[in-house]
């Protein structure tokens, strides 16, 4: 039993950890995608960062629920392992869920309605200039469908000018001779439609680490510890029914260190009567001596 607790220990450990290092590892790159997605918000669609902002919570609860692993060193209660299993189980199945929503939100981006459009371009010399004028540059595009939305305006901004190009030098003293020809709004759009496959990938990634995690230790450990649940499932049924190997064990070994003290103990009381009981029967002779 002892080594099976040591095993059992470090299994938790081992499965605590990537669990916690795999939520952090999503966390992050949630954030990263919710920022790429508010990048270019003027003409971002709507309803695009559901997906990334549900994943972003969800890593930090796998981070807390890593972090409740190593509290399970410590207790032996079935509910905690009920509790614990649920709550992995959940997270799993909302990663899951939250993979297929992006995926359909892929397919269902579309370019904005024309008055969105005109009231986000109406900003793009004025409010939004700076916003426009980074995606323009970064992003080598101009306008929403061309360098010819400038029309209206006093001049076509610096951000929209191709300033790599070999054309623009010292000659032209200033003026800008190769302009973007391609508007900005199929870029974005292409843009979030490849955010969107990525964050359903990590979604995938996230769970199937989840569900693999422990398949090794599996078939280190759980078949030698308990036969009968080892064809029930795998992965991470494994890393529950280890949890729960895990409960059983300490249980046992803190009932039986119990017993072991009342058996020292009632042997200590045997050992005192019946040194009472001798002195009693010979009391002169302990008089005397």
């Amino acid at each position: 039993m002892g080594r099976a607790f040591v095993c059992c220990r470090y299994f938790l450990v081992f499965g605590a950890i990537v669990l916690g290092i795999s939520g952090a590892i999503v966390s992050i790159f949630s954030g990263y995608f919710i920022y790429q997605l508010k990048e270019y918000a003027p003409l971002t669609p709507d309803k695009v960062c559901g997906p990334s902002i549900t994943l972003l919570v969800m890593g930090i609860i796998t981070c807390a629920l890593g972090w409740c692993a190593f509290q399970f060193l410590n207790f032996s209660m079935r509910s905690q392992v009920v509790t614990f299993a649920v709550a992995l189980a959940i997270v799993t199945l909302t990663e899951l869920g939250v993979g297929i929503w992006a995926l359909v939100r892929h397919e269902q981006v579309d370019v904005l309605h024309p008055a969105r459009l005109e009231e986000s371009f109406a900003l793009a010399t004025t409010d939004q200039k700076s916003t426009w004028d980074h995606m323009q540059s970064k992003l080598h595009c101009c306008g929403i469908d061309g360098p010819a939305d400038y029309r209206g305006q006093n001049s076509i901004p610096w951000s929209c000018c191709n300033t790599t190009n070999s054309e623009n030098d010292n000659s032209t003293e200033g003026a800008c001779t190769n302009i973007y020809k391609r508007g900005c709004q199929h870029v974005v759009i292409n843009r979030t439609r490849s955010i969107l496959l990525h964050v359903f990938l990590l979604a995938l990634c996230s769970v199937l680490l989840q569900v693999s995690n422990p398949a090794f230790q599996e078939r280190l450990f759980v078949r030698k510890v308990t036969n009968q649940h080892a064809r029930a499932g795998r992965s991470q049924v494994a890393f529950i029914l280890c949890i729960c190997c895990y409960a059983k064990i300490y249980k046992k070994k803190m009932e039986k260190r119990v017993q072991s003290q009342i058996d020292r103990r009632a042997s200590e009381l045997d050992t005192k009567g019946s040194l009472l009981e001798n002195r009693s029967k010979y009391p002169n002779n302990v008089e005397n001596s």
